[in-house]
């Protein structure tokens, strides 16, 4: 499809609402309209009541319509919001990802991108950024949650404790001259506290 070329696209027209309170009328009578104004043709709709934050096996228009974006039944995907197509920032990623691979543009009305545009391609990058932005936020915050529950007295990892069966256990693995790390993988307790029974062994 040659950039620039907006006039008699094939397109199709992607909404959703999370609850069955809400209604998807109003964002289908804003596509509709942006659709006859540019005159694109909408070739299949794609309309589904669902929370954004279920898998994406579980949403079956949003698959039906990467179904059809692989068949080539249409040139650009238009929706209300990008927040509608992903139910995170990677979610997003990824169904960007893939329609960008299948060659297919896509038009979000309420943030003004098309990415047919020059700029509005400059909108996939923007989107991965922020999305490795999100990933390593939420490894920080992971880090910084597991340092204050240990200085709270939390402890992580497998329980070390040792019992007459598990030592003599190792004195048997040592004795055949297994090393500390296979000991310790076997018995199912840490190096370091295989180590310091082995030590109090004199092994």
């Amino acid at each position: 499809m040659t950039k620039g070329a907006t006039k008699n696209l094939k397109v199709a027209i992607y909404v959703r609402v999370s609850t069955q309170q809400q209604t998807t009328d109003n964002q289908l009578l804003d596509l509709y309209e942006i659709c006859e104004r540019n005159d694109w043709t909408v070739v299949e709709e794609y309309n589904e009541t669902i929370s954004g934050t279920k898998s994406a096996s579980d949403r079956k228009e949003l698959k039906r319509m990467l179904d059809d974006a692989s068949r080539k039944k249409f040139d650009k995907l238009v929706v209300w919001s990008v927040d509608r197509v992903g139910r995170s920032m990677k979610h997003l990623v990824s169904v960007l990802s893939q329609l960008k691979d299948l060659e297919v543009d896509i038009y979000s009305y309420k943030q003004g991108i098309d990415t047919s545009t020059t700029m509005g391609a400059s909108f996939f990058h923007m989107v991965g950024i922020f999305s490795e932005l999100e990933h390593n936020l939420r490894a920080e915050r992971q880090k910084i949650g597991i340092k204050r529950a240990m200085q709270q007295g939390v402890k992580f990892g497998r329980k070390d404790v040792v019992d007459e069966d598990i030592e003599y256990q190792i004195y048997q693995l040592r004795s055949k001259g297994k090393s500390i790390r296979a000991i310790a993988k076997s018995v199912g307790i840490s190096v370091g506290r295989t180590h310091q029974v082995c030590s109090s062994m004199s092994l």
